[in-house]
């Protein structure tokens, strides 16, 4: 089976770790899949949190990006066991599909610049878990052996997420606005607690 498009080979868990972060929101329909960047980067965001994964480009000619559609990346991983799978235009391992069709936003412009503050941070726990899930796939056989991820607290910019077992994938973490993460708020709310507790 060959295409007429570039083809690329790519681990299996890319796939996987990238369909964690891409989103299912209909109105953002050019985000409801994965980006191949040309220069050779799996991508996926869902504007709350971004996946990102280096792939080799072996000798393939230059070739402009595309987007592959969550659903057939779903379709395609169902029952797949082998640790790479191919993909081209139109196709993800064996079955056959159409690139979204939209622009993918630049999305190098939310990468964090400079070195993370180191100011603390809250965050949505739910986006926490899955980038958690995302270590663990990346982790393989090591998994429970090393920390899934490690969260380099950036203050209220975006924050980096790395993977100790794979240095070609990271992740970026947006924080809760400051209007949703009261600390004073949370401070007075652990104290009724703390007081609870006495009574």
């Amino acid at each position: 089976m060959t295409d007429n498009y570039a083809i690329l080979t790519v681990p299996t868990e890319y796939l996987k770790a990238a369909l964690i972060c891409a989103s299912t929101e209909q109105a953002r329909y050019y985000l409801n899949g994965v980006y191949v960047d040309p220069k050779g980067f799996l991508v996926s965001t869902d504007g709350h949190r971004l996946f990102c994964a280096k792939i080799d480009l072996g000798d393939q000619a230059p070739f402009d990006g595309w987007i592959i559609p969550r659903e057939a990346i779903k379709q395609a991983l169902t029952g797949h066991k082998a640790p790479t799978i191919e993909i081209t235009q139109t196709r993800v391992g064996v079955v056959s599909c159409r690139p979204v069709d939209g622009t993918y936003p630049d999305w190098r412009r939310v990468m964090p610049t400079g070195d993370p503050t180191g100011t603390a941070a809250q965050f949505n726990p739910a986006y926490v878990a899955d980038f958690g899930k995302i270590g663990d796939l990346l982790a393989g056989r090591k998994k429970g052996e090393v920390l899934p991820c490690q969260i380099h607290h950036n203050g209220d910019q975006p924050t980096p997420i790395t993977f100790s077992c794979n240095a070609d994938c990271f992740g970026v973490l947006m924080p809760i606005r400051a209007s949703y993460a009261d600390a004073q708020g949370a401070a007075d709310a652990w104290r009724e607690r703390i007081a609870m507790i006495e009574r």
